[in-house]
């Protein structure tokens, strides 16, 4: 997944490291976390992202080609989920926050994860983004290795995520990394993300971020 994310983030002229990184060094970097390595976590920097919005209705007065925000769903931990520090045990486990914000968003947007052409998850470290694939409902827990294997999660694949190299490529600057991914959604449905360009002309994006401890959000966007 890092491997990936940092092949993307070669493609990007904005991200923060634009080298490709092999498996191989990757996994034989500094051991930092168990099982994470060095290149397995995204850096801390600074960055900076904004964005122009406008009634839809009047859309085409400033662009030709407008791109709509459908949903945005904000979620915070509840009891029972593994991020909430009790003195206690839940008698009974939830799901992640993410989870809630997701479904949400698929709810309001009327769409379905399999409508989803263009994906971007939070990526802190490697094994965030495989966390997150299953939580927003692309997949079942455990199917990500294969799709991962199959080269599915790729710009070229059927369900294409972080694009734009992720966290991983981009570096963290906290505030900037909600917008940073919107910015890409809308790049890729307006089909100008040069190298890095989903094919099949998409037409829905979906953004998920986590932060800690316990709160997670998903926006839809179309064209």
């Amino acid at each position: 997944m890092a491997a990936k994310n940092f092949r993307n983030g070669a493609l990007n002229p904005n991200a923060f490291r634009r080298k490709p990184i092999s498996e191989e060094n990757i996994l034989n970097s500094t051991m930092l976390n168990y099982p994470l390595t060095q290149y397995m976590f995204c850096a801390p920097d600074e960055g900076a992202a904004a964005a122009v919005m406008c009634r839809a209705d009047i859309a085409h007065r400033y662009t030709a080609k407008p791109v709509y925000l459908r949903a945005v769903e904000v979620r915070t931990r509840r009891y029972g989920a593994y991020e909430v520090n009790t003195t206690c045990a839940p008698v009974e486990e939830d799901v992640a926050p993410t989870v809630y914000a997701a479904r949400s968003a698929f709810e309001k947007a009327g769409v379905a994860p399999g409508d989803v052409d263009v994906i971007q998850l939070q990526d802190t470290d490697a094994g965030a983004e495989i966390i997150h694939m299953a939580e927003c409902g692309f997949c079942e827990h455990g199917d990500q290795q294969k799709l991962l294997a199959d080269g599915a999660t790729e710009i070229n694949g059927p369900m294409p995520v972080n694009t734009d190299g992720g966290l991983i490529a981009n570096g963290e600057p906290i505030g900037a990394s909600g917008l940073r991914q919107v910015h890409e959604i809308v790049r890729q449905l307006r089909g100008e993300a040069g190298d890095r360009q989903v094919p099949g002309n998409p037409k829905v994006g979906f953004t998920q971020l986590y932060g800690a401890p316990g709160t997670a959000a998903a926006t839809i966007l179309t064209t």
